[in-house]
């Protein structure tokens, strides 16, 4: 009687899991949102109020970020117009001036990671020796939104080790002339 008991309550926490999905933020991805923070705030101070370094905070339930109901882990990320730039701003020769390099390794610790919007953010790159490679990791993502940047030809190398990449938007950056087919993968 008691085996049996104790397996009848195993199912119910099963199914009790189940049916309300997973609900953490795994320590990995909160810490890596937490570094994404730190690496766009050198800008300004007042962005992502709701990413705090707190234990209890739950990183699912921040802006910006949408987590897999069911196992928690980060799917979509949306880093669109981080620094909050206005259209007039976009326009203006100073957005030229803006320009940044990102640091793809950012990105490593989000395993699950379906969608990724860096919009609007001046980003001209990725930092020399944290790029290319560190795409590799990001196997999963689907989506890629990279549109009203500074990215020029030679981020099309790059962009062809993302093999499960079905959706890429690279309009208003700085490319000239046409997009290479070659290696470039088709859904």
């Amino acid at each position: 009687m008691g085996r049996s008991l104790v397996k009848w309550l195993l199912w119910g926490l099963i199914v009790l899991v189940h049916l309300h999905g997973h609900r953490g933020c795994f320590e990995e991805e909160r810490m890596g949102l937490l570094e994404i923070k730190e690496e766009f705030v050198t800008i300004r101070d007042h962005l992502l109020p709701s990413w705090v370094d707190d234990y209890k905070s739950e990183c699912c339930e921040w802006e910006r970020v949408t987590c897999d109901s069911t196992t928690g882990y980060v799917t979509y990320l949306s880093l669109h117009n981080i620094w909050e730039f206005d259209d007039y701003f976009y326009y203006s020769y100073e957005f030229y001036y803006m320009v940044s390099f990102l640091n793809v390794s950012l990105f490593e610790s989000f395993k699950e990671l379906r969608s990724l919007d860096l919009s609007f953010n001046a980003i001209g790159g990725w930092v020399e020796h944290k790029g290319s490679e560190s795409l590799l990791r990001l196997n999963k993502l689907e989506s890629l939104d990279l549109h009203a940047n500074i990215f020029n030809q030679s981020i099309i190398q790059s962009l062809r080790l993302l093999t499960s990449l079905k959706s890429l938007n690279l309009s208003h950056n700085a490319l000239e002339g046409s997009l290479p087919a070659k290696g470039m993968h088709s859904p």
